[in-house]
């Protein structure tokens, strides 16, 4: 596993680590007016940004069009089986990414009423954690198909992947026994209490009444953002669209590919994908306003590049509301 670019907060300062350490990313408001005038600006900006955007309405339309194929079964299979879902090794994707998750709320107690993950597709890995941490879970997609699949789960029916080994992964990374999954999985069941459509592309992307008038604790996001976005322009907006969704304080826990032009969404069907660097994440996030608290990269050893995408790496940043 390699973990190279992973930098800390001290004291609550957020600093960025893609291009040069200790660069301060979050805006620095000293009173409330400061900060709704800084909130007002960057709504001022996300709208400026839906009307000069690169790809638009009209790429935003076409890459709607590319999921109308979309084949959770074969999703899975390509993305969430050995190698990339090997839990005898370290150095496996999805190890990986769970531990990462893991720490953000174990370790540095983020923690509270509603964590709302974003853009779910068909997995359930990454609310595995947060489930022990919050009372409410709303997992959320723009495909029905994908709702479908998570629904089929909770409701206790036989879905395209057995999660067993996840809960039990998940498990030993708490230090309980994998013999305890069944637990785990009846706790996350117990906390989930909506499976929602979503729009990341839309200024209020979740139906009215979804949330807490001051918002959602938390927000994850696991290869959403840019899978759905034509261009960098959309991929910034659509994260201004999530800030609107958090409480002053909350956080972003955010998964993405880097170097990935193409993923294979099923047989034949190849999606595109925009492709980030890291300091173009910076550099987005900063834009949307969030305090960046740490960014952590993985870079794919050979045998995980299988063919069905061409992601060099994974990064995984945590970030706050001001």
């Amino acid at each position: 596993m390699k973990d190279q670019s992973e930098l800390h907060s001290q004291r609550g300062k957020p600093w960025c680590g893609c291009s040069h350490k200790g660069i301060n990313v979050g805006p620095q408001c000293t009173d409330e007016g400061e900060q709704r005038m800084e909130g007002e600006k960057r709504e001022e900006q996300v709208m400026e940004g839906e009307e000069k955007g690169e790809g638009g309405m009209e790429g935003i339309v076409a890459m709607e069009a590319c999921y109308q194929g979309f084949n959770p079964a074969v999703y899975l299979q390509y993305n969430y089986t050995a190698p990339r879902a090997d839990f005898h090794r370290p150095d496996s994707i999805v190890p990986w990414k769970l531990n990462c998750l893991h720490k953000a709320f174990t370790e540095r107690g983020i923690k509270g009423e509603v964590v709302v993950d974003v853009g779910s597709g068909p997995t359930l890995y990454q609310v595995m954690s947060a489930c022990e941490h919050f009372d409410r879970v709303i997992l959320s997609d723009f495909l029905e198909v994908n709702r479908k699949e998570l629904r089929t789960w909770l409701q206790g029916g036989e879905t395209s992947l057995d999660w067993t080994p996840y809960l039990q992964h998940v498990c030993e990374l708490e230090g309980r026994s994998p013999a305890v999954w069944r637990d785990k999985a009846e706790r996350l069941r117990s906390v989930v209490t909506d499976v929602l459509p979503i729009d990341v592309h839309q200024p209020h992307p979740l139906p009215p009444g979804t949330l807490p008038s001051s918002g959602a604790d938390c927000l994850v996001s696991t290869f959403c953002l840019e899978s759905v976005s034509p261009d960098l322009a959309s991929f910034t907006r659509a994260l201004g669209h999530l800030f609107g969704l958090l409480r002053r304080g909350g956080h972003l826990l955010l998964i993405g590919a880097l170097g990935e032009s193409f993923y294979m969404g099923g047989p034949g069907l190849q999606i595109p994908v925009v492709s980030l660097e890291e300091a173009q994440v910076c550099s987005s996030l900063r834009t949307c306003g969030y305090d960046l608290l740490r960014l952590s990269v993985y870079h794919l050893p050979p045998d995980m590049r299988i063919g069905v995408d061409d992601v060099t790496g994974v990064f995984f940043a945590e970030a706050r509301k001001p």
